[in-house]
């Protein structure tokens, strides 16, 4: 930020991630690799349990290790391409296609495991360097001296750098791969530079990602409402109709609690209704805070703009001039006659340029008059 004024902008931009919950491209991404997730967690936690029954416990948990990691990928895909998509949206450009935007999300996972790798590696070293120096202190008579100064300096680059990878690096990282940047462009954008430790870079993001959890809140409170307080009434209208919200017991007992075990409550055949809306309820849960999910990676591709300093949004109202800049008469803007939308001014009539007068008064007159308004001396038609 070059100046408090761009600093407030850049939080009253955050504000704008609201529009993100109105993507319907981003919203059909990310819902779609959750299904995949889901189906793909269920099906490899099936054969695990399936071998697992069969005594191949190894077998069993790797397939589940492998089920659930694949699924990890796939919402961690959805997550990067809806944010692409909301990257896009904000910078003015066509979005991508469904493909594309999937293929650029995958791709942006290996950066963002090399950006952890990094950090961790940064981490090591400060603690090697720290060990190091802590050795040194031990040093009588010089060593309590020199861990006076030791203490309070590790204590500053430390939680520098520990506020850094949390609040600046990880949530930021992702906006700048999908603007394009590159593992190392992305490390100095984010201030792992020369500048690293300077605390008054780390505040202008971290309060605009206060005001953007408070305003992922606000998002995420309305869509809960809206969502479960609908599906409170369907389900009180339902249990009256259908009968079977007394089952609650049999759905305990039918999940394992009760004296029958594993679906022993099934037997009434009412607890399918409760199944199928839990079933219900988490796919609305799914939906709801979808939309919260949308803002916040809008919310985090804004302020990476505007840290980076590359935000292509329009000026506010007050940056531009409220009149046009006048232009000198004596520099007329000149259009060349191969341009097509050249066209010739149109002449003036001969009679404007020269009209006709009253030779005896002087007054002027037009041509279609017989005689003259001032004095009434007859005018010859056409002069």
């Amino acid at each position: 930020m070059s100046s408090s004024k761009d600093a407030i902008r850049g939080s009253l931009v955050v504000l704008e991630a609201v529009d993100a919950a109105r993507n319907t491209r981003a919203f059909l991404l990310f819902i779609a690799c959750a299904i995949a997730a889901l189906v793909v967690a269920g099906v490899f936690v099936g054969i695990a349990g399936t071998l697992a029954s069969n005594g191949a416990f190894v077998i069993g948990g790797l397939f589940s290790f492998v089920g659930s990691l694949a699924a990890a990928i796939l919402v961690a895909t959805g997550v990067s391409a809806a944010g692409k998509t909301l990257m896009d949206q904000i910078q003015g450009r066509p979005a991508l296609g469904a493909r594309d935007a999937l293929i650029a999300g995958l791709f942006t996972l290996p950066k963002l495991a090399a950006i952890f790798l990094i950090e961790i590696a940064i981490f090591l070293a400060f603690m090697i360097v720290l060990a190091i120096v802590l050795f040194i202190c031990k040093i009588p008579f010089l060593g309590p001296l020199l861990y006076t100064v030791v203490y309070p300096i590790a204590s500053v680059i430390g939680g520098i750098l520990w506020f850094s990878f949390m609040f600046v690096v990880n949530p930021l990282a992702a906006p700048a791969f999908w603007e394009g940047y590159g593992v190392r462009a992305a490390l100095g954008t984010l201030g792992m530079n020369r500048g690293a430790l300077n605390i008054g870079r780390l505040l202008p993001p971290i309060v605009q990602q206060m005001v953007l959890l408070f305003v992922v809140g606000v998002v995420a409170f309305i869509a809960s409402t809206i969502v479960f307080g609908g599906s409170a009434f369907v389900a009180a209208l339902a249990s009256g109709i259908i009968g079977f919200g007394g089952s609650l017991l049999s759905l305990y007992s039918g999940l394992g609690f009760g004296g029958f075990g594993g679906m022993g409550g099934m037997g009434g055949g009412m607890s399918g209704y409760l199944l199928a809306t839990l079933v219900g309820v988490g796919i609305l849960g799914a939906l709801a805070y979808t939309f919260p999910l949308l803002v916040y990676l809008a919310g985090i591709c804004n302020i990476f703009l505007n840290l980076a300093g590359t935000h292509s949004a329009p000026p506010a109202i007050g940056d531009v001039p409220t009149s046009p800049t006048p232009r000198s008469p004596l520099a007329p803007e000149t259009v060349s006659p191969r341009d097509p939308s050249y066209a010739p001014a149109a002449q003036p009539h001969v009679a404007d340029a020269a009209a006709p007068a009253c030779k005896a008064c002087g007054a002027s007159a037009q041509p279609e008059d017989a005689f003259c308004g001032e004095c009434g001396a007859d005018l010859p038609r056409g002069v």
